[in-house]
């Protein structure tokens, strides 16, 4: 494995500056400030506008909440419990998650 993009084929949709994207969404979800800096570098000079770069990093950071958003949902529903604690936070139909809560027979949240 390289640090360096690799040359891609005439039928790759890989293209350089698509690998470079890659790699600043991958320093960004990895917490590694030094690849951030090179793969940002490298995306200047192949022309890269900002706008496609925060697009690559915003994704990264998505994929990388996606575990910590979970985490956070289970500890809610573990520690705070209830009807509030449902995806529709206890408001679902007409205010309530409904006669049988957000289970079954209820909203189904849960």
């Amino acid at each position: 494995m390289t640090t360096e993009p690799e040359a891609t084929s005439p039928e790759s949709q890989i293209t350089d500056v698509i690998a470079e994207l890659i790699a600043l969404g991958a320093a960004m979800a990895a917490s590694n400030p030094e690849a951030f800096q090179v793969h940002h570098f490298r995306l200047k000079k192949l022309g890269v506008s900002p706008e496609d770069m925060i697009k690559a990093v915003n994704i990264s950071l998505q994929v990388k909440m996606a575990p910590h958003r979970t985490l956070v949902e289970m500890a809610e529903h573990y520690l705070v419990g209830g009807e509030s604690s449902g995806c529709c936070g206890g408001e679902g139909e007409g205010g309530e998650c409904g006669d049988g809560g957000c289970g079954e027979g209820g909203c189904g949240c849960h």
